[in-house]
């Protein structure tokens, strides 16, 4: 790995020949509770993430792009990006890289798809950080295709039995033609006329108000208000996009401000729970144990 500077950030660099291992040039992984890319970075081989779980922020050109379930990236090389974790409890994404030479040993760079992989469809993936998308919405009915795609790819890679390679060669481009299948159906006509849709982005907004006002009183009426959305049909799209109850995500992300003030600052308990959002220091300290499993004392004199 090497460090360069660009656009006053310090960028990690990653390279296939570090990246990858001798005997096949793809990575899978599952990051379940931890993020990796949370500074700024860019590989020379191709990457996708799907979010399993949970909700990230993921910045290109200095744009930030919120995630939640069932959205997902394909980034060519040389992209300059992160990716930062909104919750770190109930998160998880499922990662897949590759350089070119996964298809074809000869060839070492993208320059030219149809030298490594007659398949026309991996090209609209390799655009310019002008072009390229940062997310892509997976629809409903498409996303336990894509999931079951994804965690055979970690099974597989995981266990290496014989053959997995053309196993694993096969389920990339079955995954980047179900992408490239859902690329072209995300047309404004399907905009309109899926509701989930129309609603998505009022419920991002939500989800970004929340992490901007979690330190506030957070009333249910208020939000659901904010994002323009019936009680009922707010609840049911967040617990579908975030995998918690409205309450369960508040109470979370709290918990997880104050596990940093806890182990960083040396403020007392009271104040760190006023300071994220509790106003009764005792129910702030039984919500602490019964997620984290001690008090925060008894954190704090583990750090």
């Amino acid at each position: 790995m090497t460090i360069r500077k660009s656009q006053q950030k310090e960028i990690n660099f990653f390279d296939s020949n570090t990246n990858f291992s001798s005997s096949i040039p793809i990575k899978v992984y599952d990051l379940d509770g931890v993020i990796s890319g949370d500074s700024y970075h860019t590989h020379d081989y191709m990457q996708i993430w799907y979010v399993y779980r949970g909700s990230c922020d993921h910045y290109i050109g200095g744009k930030k792009h919120t995630m939640v379930k069932g959205d997902l990236f394909v980034l060519p090389p040389y992209i300059v990006h992160k990716v930062i974790s909104m919750t770190k409890s109930n998160f998880r994404i499922i990662g897949c890289e590759f350089s070119a030479s996964f298809f074809n040993e000869k060839n070492r760079d993208f320059t030219n798809t149809k030298e490594f992989i007659d398949f026309a469809y991996i090209e609209p993936f390799l655009l310019s950080e002008e072009k390229v998308q940062p997310k892509l919405h997976i629809s409903e009915e498409m996303q336990p295709k894509v999931e079951g795609i994804m965690l055979g790819l970690l099974e597989e890679y995981c266990e290496q039995k014989k053959y997995y390679d053309l196993f694993l060669r096969a389920q990339v481009l079955q995954l980047l033609a179900l992408i490239a299948r859902e690329y072209n159906h995300t047309t404004a006509k399907h905009k309109k006329e899926d509701p989930v849709y129309q609603y998505r982005k009022n419920m991002i907004k939500a989800i970004e108000y929340v992490h901007q006002h979690y330190d506030e009183e957070l009333r249910l009426d208020d939000i659901c208000q904010y994002a323009l959305m019936s009680k009922s049909y707010f609840c049911y799209l967040f617990k579908s996009l975030t995998g918690k109850t409205f309450t369960e995500y508040v109470t979370d992300l709290r918990i997880q401000k104050a596990l940093e003030l806890v182990a960083i600052t040396d403020r007392t308990i009271t104040q760190i729970g006023y300071d994220v959002g509790f106003r009764d220091t005792a129910h702030f300290c039984r919500t602490f144990k019964k997620i984290i499993g001690v008090s925060p004392t008894d954190y704090r004199k583990k750090q």
